[in-house]
């Protein structure tokens, strides 16, 4: 019986990694969107932040894929993703309660004259807290998932950079 074995560098080429990261960063934002819209999980503030590194990823990954996959490229996504990783870092410590974050949970310092001004206050304040978790698969918030995805995409990024650096 041969044994075979394969290697993840046979696979892992610059081109694959920006696919892999286009996909993995599309899949991300897409279930945030929909567990928003559909599901009625409205995001928190830092909810929102953490978003924007997956914007970028996604164009970074675009152009890569468009004008080919350089190294100035990926050290770029790790950089997206290091800021991803340090977002859901700190996000996931606000809803531990380890760290307080008051973000749009100040007073106002507004008199209000009448309810109707009272009311259309209240109508623009986000309901969703940072420090609540509103939504959880297996004892893990959506700041955790993201904060072991963007861990894991760390360190496939750094792997791809050993193994295909020097060729670029």
């Amino acid at each position: 019986m041969v044994k075979y074995k394969k290697n993840i560098s046979v696979y892992l080429n610059m081109k694959n990694y920006f696919i892999l990261l286009f996909l993995v960063s599309f899949f991300t934002l897409s279930s945030a969107y929909v567990l928003e819209y559909f599901f009625n999980h409205p995001p928190c503030k830092l909810c929102i932040y953490q978003r924007l590194p997956y914007f970028l990823i996604i164009l970074l990954s675009l152009f890569s894929l468009l004008l080919g996959a350089q190294k100035k490229f990926i050290y770029a996504s790790i950089l997206f993703l290091v800021s991803s990783f340090i977002i859901s870092g700190f996000h996931s410590l606000v809803e531990r309660k380890l760290i307080s974050f008051d973000i749009g949970c100040t007073s106002t310092g507004q008199d209000f004259e009448n309810i109707d001004e009272l009311r259309n206050f209240l109508e623009g304040v986000p309901i969703t807290k940072c420090d609540e978790i509103s939504f959880s698969i297996l004892g893990l918030s959506l700041a955790n998932l993201n904060l072991i995805i963007s861990f894991g995409l760390i360190i496939l990024g750094l792997y791809t950079l050993k193994i295909h650096g020097k060729k670029t």
